[in-house]
């Protein structure tokens, strides 16, 4: 009989619902997609560079997982929210505290069980289909790296419905100590909180201490190594938390003896902000956190994705090197963006390659103007006889011969009569640099495979051009890419969902609050820019902490990235992109709003 009432219950409401079940299912769904990254340990020893990043995963497994406990307890205080005054006229009709504790317990399940289920599922489908465009998107190959992950299905189906358990004793307690009329009236109160000025300045400046401290453990990772992560994970939440909940009402107290607050509904919005305060405070804190996170991961990701074109240009003189092009590697060539392309005849005599002097003193070969490695390299050419001396010895140079063994000897110039005198076997070798390596990967790929088919490479520790040291740096820096650009992309859903729901889940409340703006003939385009408002209040606050947060955090990357690599390079187009999906968040989440709460008639539209 209790299942039928749970499940009528769950029916009835179905709509009010709709809210917590897609939050929950959300977050099930980016749960699971991290759990399958962090608790696949084939995954991890696979990859060399992931497992080198194996802490990170372990300290953004036990962030998420608070996380997620705090927006599990938001979800169970929405749902305990909205069957309060159910509950109450139930025992009004004489049901009995111990039924209807049984009943909420029942409901809370139910609702836990089918959220995490969905949950799982639509997050297999998600790295399924995530996990694949990434990839292919960086051009990479991770082993191991599965949809289907049985431990992390485990994991995440154990986390949530134990904590669904505990949120069902939770309500259970709630429901025991409240008195009915309590539950009767409970969503009709409005909480307004106390302004303690001497508090809210020593709250405010212990804050900024702590977020002094989190950014400073984040510039300092060189010396303080893995503890400079805990360092900042705890004293950032701490700091920003104390920082929102010492400033909000300051400002809003401010904002109410301007002019500014008489007029429209910038009064209405004050006091709707001020009842919030306490409520939002520790929501806002959590998706500030996220929203650094999320930013902070495709920042760093995307980092690495542009700068690698860039640091392999710096490792060498030529992108390619082609040994006799065929016809199809002559028409590969002519699609390139040629920066310098040169041609040099070989004689390959025993593991000796022999050059004509003639041609070098012609077309003497480009060699880096420095060996440190720089963003923009700069190329010198040497007179024939300075090239003799040291640039023989080059690497670039040595790894022209055809033969690309790992014991062979140091190529040598020929007079052109020697040269022609001289017996071997003949090649010709073209080398060609782009003018950016990115503008030309496709192509280069390409010429490369066939290079490699026709003339294979022995010293598999050795890089043959640019293109080839990009590839080596791909292989050592793309897991990287690959974790920020996921990473960032599930902690941006994870932080939509919290604020959404969240959000969204005042409605019922505000519905009555406009309804009664309505009555008093207060036209519908100022309620309606009211709320964008609010929301959009909301909405900036985290995200304006986030960006400071990153642009400090990202000091911490500045050890993993190789000179002349910097975390900050092209960040404007970034923030740009990212804020822009943070913008499509606010006008989804204020159009849901807008519709739930604004009456549907206005006296005066």
């Amino acid at each position: 009989m209790l299942t039928k009432l749970a499940l009528a219950g769950v029916k009835n409401r179905r709509r009010d619902y709709l809210v917590l079940l897609a939050g929950l299912t959300m977050s099930a769904a980016i749960f699971y997609m991290f759990a399958n990254l962090a608790t696949n340990q084939a995954f991890i020893k696979a990859n060399a560079v992931v497992k080198s990043a194996s802490l990170v995963f372990g300290f953004g497994a036990v962030l998420l997982a608070l996380i997620t406990v705090v927006y599990i307890m938001y979800a169970n205080s929405f749902l305990l929210s909205m069957r309060q005054h159910d509950y109450g006229l139930f025992m009004m009709l004489g049901a009995k505290r111990r039924r209807i504790g049984q009943l909420v317990v029942l409901e809370t399940l139910i609702l836990g069980a089918g959220a995490t289920v969905v949950g799982i599922g639509l997050g297999i489908l998600v790295s399924r289909f995530l996990v694949s465009f990434l990839l292919d998107l960086l051009g990479l190959h991770l082993a191991h790296l599965t949809a289907i992950y049985l431990p992390a299905m485990l994991f995440t189906a154990v986390l949530y419905i134990g904590l669904f358990i505990l949120a069902s004793l939770f309500n259970l307690m709630h429901l025991m100590r409240t008195t009915v009329q309590k539950l009767l009236h409970a969503d009709q109160m409005a909480v307004q909180p106390k302004r303690h000025p001497g508090r809210q300045l020593l709250g405010g400046l212990v804050g900024v201490i702590f977020l002094a401290i989190g950014y400073w453990a984040m510039a300092a990772i060189t010396d303080l190594k893995v503890t400079a992560i805990p360092v900042a994970l705890v004293t950032i939440t701490l700091g920003t938390y104390l920082l929102f909940h010492s400033t909000v009402l300051a400002i809003i107290a401010g904002l109410r003896r301007t002019s500014w607050a008489k007029k429209h509904l910038n009064g209405f919005l004050l006091g709707q902000l001020n009842f919030r305060v306490h409520d939002y405070t520790r929501m806002l804190t959590i998706v500030s956190l996220l929203f650094a996170l999320a930013l902070g991961a495709i920042t760093v990701g995307s980092g690495y994705h542009r700068q690698m074109p860039m640091v392999a240009d710096s490792l060498g003189t030529y992108a390619v090197a082609v040994h006799n092009p065929n016809h199809h590697q002559r028409q590969l060539m002519k699609q390139l963006h040629v920066a310098h392309q040169d041609t040099y005849t070989q004689k390959v005599r025993g593991k000796t390659t022999y050059y004509n002097a003639a041609e070098l003193k012609r077309h003497p070969v480009e060699q880096l103007k420095s060996e440190q490695q720089t963003t923009h390299p700069h190329f010198t050419t040497q007179s024939l006889a300075k090239f003799k001396q040291d640039g023989l010895t080059r690497l670039d140079f040595l790894m022209l011969s055809p033969t690309k063994l790992g014991d062979f000897a140091t190529p040598k110039l020929l007079s052109p009569q020697a040269f022609q005198r001289l017996k071997g076997k003949t090649y010709t070798v073209t080398t060609i640099r782009v003018k950016h390596l990115a503008a030309d990967l496709s192509t280069l790929k390409q010429l490369d495979h066939s290079e490699q088919r026709r003339f294979p490479q022995h010293t598999a520790a050795l890089t043959i051009g640019t293109y080839q040291s990009y590839m080596m740096l791909n292989g050592i820096f793309g897991g990287l890419e690959f974790i920020g650009y996921f990473l960032g992309i599930a902690f941006l859903a994870m932080l939509a969902s919290c604020l959404m729901f969240k959000i969204l889940s005042g409605a019922p409340g505000d519905a009555r609050r406009y309804a009664m703006l309505n009555k008093d003939g207060v036209r519908r385009s100022l309620m309606r820019h009211s709320l964008a408002k609010e929301i959009g209040i909301l909405f900036a606050i985290p995200g304006i902490m986030g960006v400071i947060d990153v642009l400090f955090g990202l000091q911490m990357f500045k050890p993993l990235m190789a000179k002349p690599m910097s975390p900050y390079l092209g960040i404007g187009g970034t923030f740009a992109i990212f804020l822009a999906l943070y913008g499509l968040y606010y006008l989804m989440t204020l159009g849901l709003y807008l519709n739930l709460v604004l009456p549907k008639k206005s006296r005066h539209d």
